[in-house]
């Protein structure tokens, strides 16, 4: 295994369990929490109608957010309320960078980043993406490790775990490299926690869609 996807693999189990029924992981280099909540569309979790909460639909998941030496790590538990392109591109802008990696509970495995408001790549699945070359060199090495070639008539099951190498990925980008202690950082009191409605990519992804 990769040094950089091993270090990722055991991250969050050394800090604590964040996983519910998926999770999302954003980074952003370059920014404030504030700023990320802000663009995120987040609200503080008193403002969201009990109600909602509980709904039978997921419409809320909660985020919950720290400062990280050169930017800012975001988290949430559903793996469906990770942010749109149009959200990447936008934490990106004045050359800062972004990406977000997420699993949910039908194992979709997605990862996006943007560098200086320009989306670099996004694969709601990327573990099965068809076109490799749609794959920035940067990232190429680190991603055939969890890619599933589906042209081959046989594959290798034996990938790495996809979230790991998707971290490690994020660290390319961002050039951010996380650690144990910014995971358990997100547990303490003085992280910022709000609520984010769910959602919000699925619904970019079929209105792009419609457009094509």
């Amino acid at each position: 295994m990769d040094d950089r996807v091993e270090h990722y693999a055991g991250l969050f189990e050394d800090a604590g369990d964040y996983y519910l029924d998926g999770l999302t992981v954003l980074v952003v280099r370059g920014t404030t929490v504030s700023e990320v909540v802000e663009t995120l569309g987040a609200v503080p979790m008193a403002e969201v109608p009990a109600h909602e909460w509980e709904s039978d639909e997921l419409l809320w998941s909660t985020y919950q957010l720290v400062a990280i030496e050169g930017g800012v790590l975001a988290i949430e538990g559903s793996g469906y309320a990770d942010p749109p392109n149009a959200v990447l591109q936008s934490l990106a802008v004045g050359g800062r960078a972004s990406a977000v990696v997420r699993d949910n509970i039908k194992a979709h495995s997605r990862f996006g980043c943007a560098k200086d408001g320009e989306l670099v790549f996004d694969c709601d699945e990327y573990v099965y993406l068809e076109d490799r070359s749609e794959v920035p060199d940067e990232l190429c090495e680190l991603f055939d490790l969890a890619w599933v070639d589906l042209q081959e008539d046989e594959f290798d099951p034996e990938v790495d775990d996809p979230t790991a190498v998707g971290l490690a990925m994020a660290e390319v980008i961002t050039g951010l490299r996380l650690t144990a202690e910014d995971a358990t950082r997100l547990q303490e009191d003085d992280a910022t926690v709000v609520a984010v409605r769910t959602m919000q990519y699925a619904e970019e992804w079929d209105q792009a869609r419609a457009i094509d």
